[in-house]
C-alpha cells in the first residue's frame, strides 16, 4: 500500500497552528445578535415570575426570551434519529428548574459583553423545593414530587447458566466513579440563522451528528426536515460532550423568534455545569472464579445518577452491559442497574460510552480476584481474555481475529512486568516515604452500532476536469483525522496523491444522510464506504476510458493517477483526459455514488500498563512509565492513531488521580477548571504505544478496526491498579487524589 499505513498531519492542523481556523465563535454574520442565557440559581423549584424589563430598558437589547413567552414543546437532547422514541422532558426554557444551572431564559443583544450584563438584570422568583445532590439524598426521597419514585429507571439482565461446579471461589469489589467533565478546549456554541421569505433555518455547529441536530430541531420547531439545515463547523474537541442538543434547539428557536442571526456560545463554567458530564457510578460486583483463576459468574449490581434529566443514562445502563463481553470470556453474567435523578448536571455521553465505567469496575474486581487467589494479574487476564475466533456472548456475533492475548503478552514484555515488580517490591522494603507499583489495565469497544442498530454509510464522488477529486461523505471531525483518514482509503484505491481529494465535512444540505460520529464507526463504516466509493469511480474510469479509446476493459486497470492498458505499458490516459474525454465526447460527468452496510462488529481492544511512585507523606502520584498496546487491525493512518491513544492515556490519568465534579451542599458543582484538575503534558511521562496490526477485520476498510474509543478504556484502571499495588491496598473510590490517599494511610497506621 502506498497511503494507507502511512503517517500524515489531519487536514486543518496548520491552519489551528496559525490561529487561521475559525470556530463557530468566530462567525460573524449580517446583523447577529449574542445571546446569554438566564439560569437558576436554586438546584429545584419552580418559577413563580420573570421580570425582564431592566434587561430591556437597556438601549441594544433586542429582547428577552424566557419559560412564559415561549413554545410549551419539548425536546430529548439525546435523540439522534428519526426512529428513536424518546420522552420529551426538555423546554429550551423552563418554569420547573431542576439543578443550579437549568435555562430559564435567554437575553439577545447587539453584543456579548450587553447580553451579558442584561442577563444579570433578569429577576426571577422561585418556589423552592426539596432537593438531592446525589446517591443517598435520591434514595430517601427528597426531590421527588407526590407521585414520583426516586428510581427512574431499572434493568436486569442475565446472560447464561449459573455455574454449578464445586470449590469456587467467590470474589466481592465495590467501586465508585465520581461525574467527570469533558475538557474540551472549544466550548459549546451555535450560530442560528432564520430566513423568513424562504422558512430556511440554518445552523453553524460543532457536533457530532448534523442529521441528528435536524431531526430534534425539525420536531421541536414544527419545520419540516428540508428547511433545517445543519452544518458542521469545525471543533475543538468533544469526548461525547458534543453529541447531546441543548445548545442548538436554544439558538434555534431564538433565531426563528427574533427573525435575525444569533451566537449562543457557552462560557467555561456553562460546559463545565450546563452542558453533560459523565454520570456518578456506584458497583457491587460478586464474582464465582476457579481455584485456576478462570471467571465462571459475574453478578454486577449498579446505580446510576443520571442528574436533573434522564437523557441518554437508561441507554448508557443497558449499554455498559454489553461491554461486559468484549474482551473476556464470561459464561454466566447477571446484572441489575438503577438510574436515579438528582439535582445536579446532567448525565451524558462520554468517551468509550460506558465501557470506561465497565472497566473500571470489573478490572477492579479482577485484581481483587487476583490478590485473592494469589496469582498474578497479567496472568488472571491472560486466562480469561477472548480469542480469536471467538463470541461476543451476549450478541452472537463473532469477535473475528481479537488480539487481547496477544496485547497482554507483549505488554508484558516491553514494560518488563515481572522485572518491575521485583524491582519494586525491593523499593518498597528499603523506602520509608515512597512506594511504587504497577497496573495492568484491559478493555474491549465496538467498532459500529451492529447489531444494536444496522449500521450504513453513503458517499458520492466526482473528479473533476484536471483529474482531482470531489468526495461527499457526512463526517465529523474532532480534530481526530478523520477527514484525513477518508481522504487516505480514497486515494489509496485511486493511486492518486490524497492532497488531490475534496472532502468537507458533515452538511445536512449538502451531504448524505447518515447516523454520524457515535460508537467509534467512523473509520469502520465510513472508512468502508469510502473505499466502496473509490471503487465505484474506478469502474466508471475504466469503463469510459475502454470505451471512448476503443481498449478491452479486462486489460485495463489504474496505476498513479492514470487508466493504463496491461498488454501495453506504453499505453496510459491520465485521469485528466478521461475525464475531459467523457464530458466531450460522452456528454457525461465522471462520477459514482456507493452505500454500503456492515454485517460484523470485530473485537477491539487494548492492554495498558502503568507503574507509579506514591508519596505516603504527600499522598502525590507520579507517573513513571506507562505503555499502551492496542489491537487495531490495520492502522489508517498510524500517528494519528498514537496520538488518539496518548491522549487517552492522558485523559485517564487525569481520571484515575484527580478529575472530579464535586457538587456542594447548596447544588453548586464545580464551576472552574481552577477548581477542576486536569492531568497535563508535563505530569506525564513519554506514553509509549505499540499498535498491534495483524488482528484486521474483515469488513472495515483494508482491516482497519476503531480506535478513538477503545484506547481510553483501559487507561483509568491500569493507573488505579498500580496505586493500589503499590499502597497493597483496595481502594475502589475514585479519584486517587492525596487526600483520598492520605485518608487511607492513616486508617491504616491506626491499625
Amino acid at each position: 500500500m502506498k497511503t494507507v499505513g502511512s503517517s500524515r498531519p489531519i487536514h486543518d492542523a496548520r491552519g489551528k497552528a496559525a490561529g487561521y481556523t475559525k470556530y463557530t465563535g468566530d462567525i460573524m454574520l449580517p446583523g447577529m445578535a449574542y445571546l446569554c442565557l438566564v439560569r437558576s440559581t436554586i438546584p429545584h423549584g419552580r418559577v413563580k415570575a420573570i421580570h425582564p424589563e431592566r434587561a430591556l430598558a437597556l438601549p441594544g437589547v433586542y429582547g428577552v426570551l424566557h419559560c412564559f413567552n415561549t413554545t410549551q414543546r419539548a425536546f430529548n437532547r439525546y435523540r439522534s434519529r428519526f426512529s428513536q422514541e424518546l420522552p420529551c422532558e426538555e423546554r429550551a426554557f423552563t418554569d420547573y428548574v431542576r439543578f443550579v444551572g437549568d435555562r430559564v431564559a435567554v437575553v439577545a443583544a447587539e453584543s456579548q459583553a450587553l447580553a451579558e450584563k442584561a442577563a444579570r438584570l433578569v429577576e426571577v422568583e422561585y418556589e423552592e423545593l426539596p432537593y438531592s445532590i446525589g446517591f443517598d439524598d435520591t434514595l430517601s426521597g427528597q426531590n421527588c414530587l407526590p407521585g414520583e419514585k426516586p428510581i427512574r429507571d431499572e434493568v436486569a439482565l442475565e446472560n447464561g447458566a449459573p455455574p454449578k461446579d464445586d470449590g469456587l471461589i467467590e470474589v466481592e469489589s465495590f467501586t465508585e466513579l465520581p461525574r467527570l467533565h469533558h475538557a474540551a478546549m472549544e466550548p459549546h456554541a451555535c450560530v442560528a440563522s432564520y430566513d423568513p421569505y424562504q422558512g430556511q433555518l440554518t445552523l453553524y455547529s460543532p457536533n457530532q451528528a448534523i442529521h441528528g441536530i435536524r431531526v430534534v430541531v425539525a420536531n421541536y420547531l414544527e419545520m419540516p426536515f428540508h428547511k433545517v439545515r445543519v452544518v458542521k463547523a469545525t471543533m475543538g474537541g468533544s469526548f461525547g460532550a458534543k453529541q447531546e442538543w441543548f445548545v442548538e434547539p436554544v439558538a434555534a428557536l431564538a433565531a426563528k423568534m427574533l427573525g435575525r442571526p444569533v451566537k449562543l456560545v457557552y462560557s467555561r463554567a456553562e460546559s463545565m455545569t450546563g452542558a453533560i458530564v459523565r454520570g456518578p457510578v456506584r458497583a457491587r460486583v460478586r464474582g464465582l472464579f476457579t481455584p485456576e483463576g478462570k471467571i465462571k459468574s459475574l453478578n454486577m449490581d449498579l446505580i446510576l445518577d443520571a442528574g436533573a434529566y434522564v437523557g441518554n443514562s437508561s441507554d448508557y445502563i443497558r449499554t455498559l452491559y454489553g461491554k461486559l463481553f468484549r474482551c473476556y470470556y464470561v459464561p454466566h453474567a447477571r446484572y441489575h442497574a438503577r438510574v436515579i435523578s438528582s439535582n445536579t448536571p446532567v448525565a451524558g455521553a462520554y468517551r468509550g460510552w460506558s465501557a470506561p465505567e465497565e472497566a473500571l469496575i470489573l478490572e477492579r474486581h479482577l485484581d481483587a480476584a487476583a490478590h485473592k487467589l494469589g496469582l498474578d494479574r497479567v496472568e488472571l487476564r491472560r486466562r480469561n481474555v477472548l480469542l480469536p475466533g471467538g463470541v461476543d456472548l451476549k450478541t452472537g456475533v463473532p469477535l473475528e481475529e481479537i488480539r487481547i492475548r496477544e496485547a497482554l503478552d507483549r505488554g508484558r514484555e516491553l514494560f518488563h512486568w515481572d522485572q518491575l515488580k521485583q524491582e519494586d517490591a525491593e523499593f518498597n522494603a528499603s523506602n520509608a516515604r515512597y512506594r511504587r507499583g504497577v497496573g495492568v489495565g484491559c478493555g474491549g469497544h465496538g467498532s459500529t452500532y451492529f447489531p444494536r442498530h444496522d449500521d450504513f454509510g453513503e458517499g458520492w464522488i466526482a473528479m473533476n476536469e484536471d483529474g482531482t477529486i470531489q468526495l461527499k461523505i457526512t463526517t465529523h471531525d474532532h480534530g481526530c483525522g478523520t477527514v484525513t483518514m477518508l481522504k487516505m482509503v480514497v486515494a489509496e484505491v485511486l493511486d492518486i496523491p490524497d492532497s488531490d481529494i475534496y472532502l468537507a465535512e458533515g452538511d445536512t444540505a449538502n451531504t448524505p444522510i447518515d447516523f454520524g460520529c457515535f460508537a467509534s464507526r467512523t473509520t469502520f463504516v465510513l472508512g468502508r464506504t469510502a473505499v466502496e466509493t473509490a471503487e465505484a469511480l474506478k469502474t466508471v474510469l475504466l469503463e469510459r476510458a475502454a470505451a471512448m479509446f476503443h481498449q478491452p476493459l479486462e486489460q485495463l486497470y489504474v496505476e498513479s493517477g492514470a487508466v493504463r492498458n496491461r498488454e501495453n505499458p506504453n499505453l496510459a490516459w491520465p485521469y485528466a483526459e478521461v475525464a475531459r474525454q467523457s464530458m466531450l465526447q460522452l456528454k457525461r460527468n465522471v462520477s459514482a455514488q456507493a452505500q454500503f452496510n456492515n454485517v460484523t462488529n470485530p473485537g477491539v481492544t487494548g492492554a495498558h500498563f502503568a507503574h507509579v511512585e506514591v508519596d505516603t507523606w504527600t499522598g502525590y502520584t507520579k507517573i513513571l512509565d506507562y505503555l499502551a498496546v492496542q489491537d487495531i487491525g490495520q492502522a489508517i493512518n498510524p500517528a494519528m492513531c498514537e496520538a488518539q491513544i496518548q491522549g487517552a492515556a492522558q485523559m485517564g490519568c487525569g481520571a484515575a488521580l484527580r478529575e472530579e465534579m464535586v457538587v456542594q451542599k447548596n447544588g453548586q458543582c464545580t464551576s472552574s477548571l481552577s477548581k477542576y484538575h486536569l492531568f497535563l503534558a508535563p505530569d506525564l511521562p513519554d506514553i509509549r504505544v505499540e499498535l498491534i496490526m495483524d488482528g484486521r477485520s474483515t469488513e472495515g476498510p483494508f482491516g482497519a478496526k476503531s480506535i478513538g474509543e477503545v484506547c481510553y478504556v483501559p487507561a483509568a484502571p491500569a493507573v488505579c491498579g498500580a496505586v493500589n499495588n503499590a499502597l497493597d491496598s483496595q481502594l475502589g473510590t475514585l479519584p486517587f487524589t492525596p487526600d483520598c490517599i492520605l485518608k487511607y494511610l492513616a486508617k491504616e497506621r491506626e491499625v
